[in-house]
């Protein structure tokens, strides 16, 4: 009896540790993995109370928690079944992974500083009882009313299964037992969108898995599936780390959670470790949607390269993300400097009452005034034009989605997404951390040139400015009467220009080009940074 228990004790201690490392691994702090991640010493009365106040804030991780402590085992029964009051239960749904309920917050930490030590009591038991979710979902094969569905068995105690249970959407809402791994699916209409999922059961029926991730799939024979997504990260192969974005539609009966992956050969693998860290959440409203970041500290060489973003089960729908090791000091600069805010939003602004800064038209450049920045309070629907142009040089989406900003509000961060006059107005309250993400960008790269001075010989101007920091090159542009653009480099602090009214310098490192200095020469005399 005495060796017994001591083997179990080495069990419960095996997936303490197990569950402590998978929290700290999706980035749950230090405090709250200790407190909440230890299944076999749950915390006291007092101590339920404390992790959750503002200076520990351990419910900002209760999602990543809950998917690490029951990895993959639903204990729902045996925690209802153990609860200390029966109405006490709207945070039940940890026992299956899910940190459902938390949004009524109050009664959600009454109902765990009651049951929470019945609760990971049951957890914990099933750690050692209850298999981990079937694998490796897939269609063997496909007609236009059947499917045959093919999975591997559990990663973690496949011996204890006794029965898997198929259930699925769209599908009369039938659930279909098998001892097989596989099953066939008849009587299904054509042309319909279906979503299965399957549960592997023990020997008593309550003790059971989390549901498998989902797959979806189509009677189509032209399925819409491949790259939804894509996008490019350069970054200089010095750099300490990167920040990764994708965002993809989330289908019915599919979980909250992107599964990241990197290709490695001719295969993915799954990005995982202590390097590795994920944000992931849902957009409040409309079609849902489910954004992502993968931050990587400690970048390696190795990093680089092509990784794939998908909602876990739907592997066939996915988003591509670049990670290109490019040293923007290297090589031929564009073809042209960046685009004024002028030249920029005064191609997509229409009504010429509204324009503001972005106001066409006019043949004379102009100091810029910030009176003339901003569209008139009458014309705020020309904001987005506004702000794209101003964010196309800034655009983090990555920081934004780590810093947990809306889904409607990510475009105040990137100009890639949609940002409406109504949901603009509604996301003031983050441009502190839009402001903190975009510093994130303009950090790493040189100031401004400063102190532009330009002398006049004949036909050529004689060019000197301030060395700005950080700066690996610096590239001239200058044209004449509005023509195309011609460029020269140095990595000098002066240059000279033959022939030109206008002209632009750059300051630029590994990471990219600093804020531009114009001058145009114009009623004899050179005018600084015109819009």
């Amino acid at each position: 009896m005495r060796l017994v228990y001591l083997v179990m004790l080495v069990l419960y201690g095996r997936a303490s540790s197990n569950t402590e490392s998978c929290c700290r691994n999706r980035g749950v702090s230090e405090a709250c993995s200790r407190a909440l991640c230890r299944l076999a010493s749950p915390p006291g009365d007092n101590e339920r109370y404390t992790i959750f106040e503002p200076r520990i804030g351990c419910d900002q991780f209760l999602p990543e928690i809950a998917e690490c402590i029951v990895d993959g085992r639903d204990s729902t029964e045996c925690c209802r079944t153990n609860a200390i009051q029966d109405d006490e239960n709207s945070c039940l749904g940890l026992c299956r992974g899910s940190p459902d309920g938390v949004n009524h917050w109050i009664r959600y930490q009454s109902c765990l500083s009651i049951n929470l030590a019945s609760m990971y009591s049951c957890i914990l038991s099933s750690h050692s009882n209850t298999p981990t979710p079937p694998q490796l979902m897939r269609i063997a094969s496909k007609t236009g009313t059947t499917v045959e569905i093919q999975w591997s068995p559990p990663a973690k105690h496949p011996e204890l299964v006794h029965i898997y249970k198929v259930s699925g959407h769209k599908h009369e809402e039938v659930t279909h037992s098998t001892k097989l791994l596989t099953i066939s699916l008849t009587n299904l209409k054509q042309d319909t969108l279906y979503s299965v999922y399957v549960v592997a059961h023990a020997s008593d029926i309550s003790r059971k898995s989390t549901p498998s991730d989902v797959l979806h799939f189509s009677t189509s024979f032209s399925d819409n599936v491949g790259v939804k997504y894509s996008s490019k990260v350069y970054l200089p192969k010095e750099a300490s780390g990167a920040s990764l974005a994708c965002h993809l539609r989330m289908g019915v009966g599919t979980k909250m959670h992107m599964v990241w992956e990197k290709k490695v050969g001719s295969a993915y693998r799954r990005v995982d470790g202590p390097r590795f860290k994920t944000t992931t959440y849902a957009s409040e409203e409309g079609p849902l949607v489910l954004v992502s970041a993968l931050d990587i500290r400690d970048l390696d060489s190795s990093d680089f390269g092509i990784y794939k973003c998908h909602v876990r089960g739907n592997s066939n729908e996915y988003g591509e993300v670049h990670l290109v090791a490019h040293s923007y000091a290297s090589g031929p600069p564009p073809p042209n400097p960046p685009e004024t805010l002028l030249e920029c939003c005064s191609r997509s602004v229409v009504r010429a009452h509204c324009n503001s800064v972005c106001r066409a038209g006019s043949t004379r450049e102009r100091g810029l005034k910030p009176g003339n920045f901003l569209p008139r309070i009458r014309c705020l629907d020309v904001f987005q034009s506004l702000l794209r142009c101003t964010l196309s040089e800034m655009n983090n989406p990555g920081c934004c989605i780590r810093k947990k900003i809306p889904y409607h509000c990510l475009g105040m961060c990137d100009s890639n997404f949609e940002l409406t006059t109504q949901s603009g107005s509604n996301c003031l309250e983050y441009q502190n951390e839009v402001r903190q993400c975009q510093a994130e960008v303009l950090d790493t790269r040189p100031e401004a040139v400063s102190n532009l001075h330009v002398k006049n010989e004949a036909d050529v101007a004689v060019l000197n400015w301030e060395r700005s920091e950080n700066t690996e090159v610096y590239h001239i542009y200058h044209r004449r009467r509005k023509g195309p653009y011609r460029f020269l480099s140095t990595t000098k602090t002066t240059a000279r220009v033959r022939n030109a009214d206008e002209i632009v310098v750059l300051a630029v490192n590994a990471y990219g080009a600093g804020s531009a200095n114009r001058i145009a020469f114009e009623d004899n005399e050179w005018i600084g940074n015109y819009d």
